[in-house]
């Protein structure tokens, strides 16, 4: 039961039907939904976790200390973060087993789809959620009647993850409906739809998002080459999308000119204050003209890592990064042992690689999908040691056992509870022939999330000095 309240919860996260249903306009569904979430995983029958309690792995380690961080030096509050921490939590215990995991990101590739699938009915008149007075506001760009995706920039941003997402769920070794009917349609949908947002960010997204789908599990040349043409071509190809061709002089344009001031005011409050000026405190008020007025406005910073820099210094921009790497050294050392383990693996390395670009260019450095897409690699995490766990304890149930056989399930639990006695320790000549998967923030990753907090900064000031 608990993971019909995590589906429930992605659902309502994402298609929002609260913003947009008759009737429904204001009303609360998250609360009651976790609660009931809540109260199914403490006292309901549900099926236990494959790794009992919390802080098991580096993904559960690094969140609390990000969200500690907020409280303590960032000025938020407990009760502001304790709806992140259960969102990251209920989701780790509830997606538990391979089948789940698998589904669990299908419904979510699927709210992706629903999405777009809404926006481009809105062009041919079923307009479900008001999307043409956004359509109108936005000079042509489309955008749907959601709190999440009002604005064409978030719309692309989200549904472009969809194209490789539906590619490795049902082209990728699919049956031919999946391959050749199932996939077209979908990725038809989603195409048009991001296609009609003209979001320049959405386009730079997909385009890499794309290539890395059918590089994955490649050999290195076959990888390096790929990657080598698709920097020759797809730049070129890029050119031909909607408005990409004023990404030629980015100076000129009025967008960007407010995006730079909004990263300068920023980066003086990162350089000035190390802890931040606050929790979702920081807004960049900016002087703009329109006509013979000067006005000052607030202006947004349309990044991710520029918001968290400014908001938590660069110790909580380490931390979000932190979060960030240990979902993707989850995924790129982790070894599928099947299909079905191998495509949650490339669809979720997808999904965690869309939103590190997309902090590039959108602001989600506190949205609900941050934790979301680190608790999924954290419950892959967890069922990746379980199956470790289970093997070790099998071949020393093996190993000792009096005639060599393999054991019955329940004493090879009794022998993984016993792993430590002497009558259970495997023999010196036997190996298990599995790497055992990493389960300790050690040295190698602080050094990776220092490196990727210094090119971050790094970045930031590249950007401001060049453009």
């Amino acid at each position: 039961m608990e993971f019909f309240f995590a589906v429930l919860f992605l659902l309502i996260y994402y298609i929002r039907p609260q913003d947009w249903v008759p009737g429904m306009a204001g009303f609360e569904l998250v609360r009651p939904v976790v609660g009931l979430w809540l109260i199914t995983l403490l006292i309901g029958k549900s099926r236990p976790s494959p790794l009992a309690g919390f802080a098991r792995t580096p993904h559960d380690w690094i969140m609390m200390s990000y969200l500690g961080y907020i409280v303590f030096f960032g000025g938020g509050t407990i009760m502001g973060v304790i709806p992140l921490l259960a969102f990251y939590i209920l989701t780790v215990h509830s997606v538990n087993s391979w089948p789940r995991m698998l589904r669990y990101l299908t419904f979510w590739n699927g709210a992706l789809v629903t999405i777009a699938l809404i926006g481009v009915l809105s062009t041919v008149g079923f307009d479900l959620t008001g999307a043409q007075e956004n359509f109108y506001t936005q000079l042509g760009r489309l955008a749907i009647g959601t709190w999440l995706h009002d604005n064409p920039n978030a719309l692309a941003h989200s549904v472009v993850v969809a194209i490789p997402g539906c590619f490795l769920l049902y082209f990728w070794k699919g049956s031919m409906a999946k391959r050749f009917v199932i996939f077209p349609a979908m990725a038809a949908i989603v195409f048009y739809c991001a296609w009609m947002t003209q979001s320049k960010g959405g386009y730079l997204v997909g385009a890499p998002l794309v290539v890395l789908t059918f590089v994955i599990g490649k050999p290195k040349w076959l990888q390096l080459t790929a990657i080598s043409a698709a920097l020759i071509i797809g730049v070129s190809a890029l050119s031909f999308l909607p408005r990409m061709s004023d990404m030629n002089n980015l100076r000129a344009d009025e967008g960007v000119q407010g995006r730079l001031l909004a990263w300068e005011m920023a980066k003086t409050a990162e350089e000035n204050h190390h802890t931040g000026v606050g929790w979702r405190q920081f807004i960049a008020m900016i002087p703009w003209q329109e006509g013979n007025r000067f006005l000052i406005v607030p202006k947004g910073t349309h990044s991710s890592y520029v918001q968290v820099g400014a908001d938590l210094g660069r110790y909580g921009l380490f931390l979000y990064l932190a979060g960030i790497w240990c979902a993707l050294h989850t995924l790129l050392a982790f070894k599928s042992s099947d299909t079905t383990q191998e495509r949650c693996r490339r669809i979720l390395l997808v999904f965690v690689i869309a939103n590190l670009i997309s902090g590039w260019m959108i602001n989600r450095q506190y949205h609900t999908e941050y934790f979301l897409l680190i608790a999924a690699a954290a419950a892959m995490h967890r069922l990746a040691k379980a199956e470790e766990q289970t093997t070790e304890a099998s071949v020393s149930a093996e190993e000792n056992s009096p005639n060599g056989r393999e054991l019955p399930p329940k004493q090879v639990k009794r022998a993984w509870e016993n792993r430590n006695t002497p009558a259970f320790q495997p023999r010196a000549d036997r190996t298990i022939p599995v790497k055992p998967l990493w389960n300790r923030f050690g040295l190698l990753d602080l050094t990776i999330c220092v490196g990727l907090t210094w090119l971050t900064l790094w970045t930031w000031d590249y950007v401001l000095k060049n453009i």
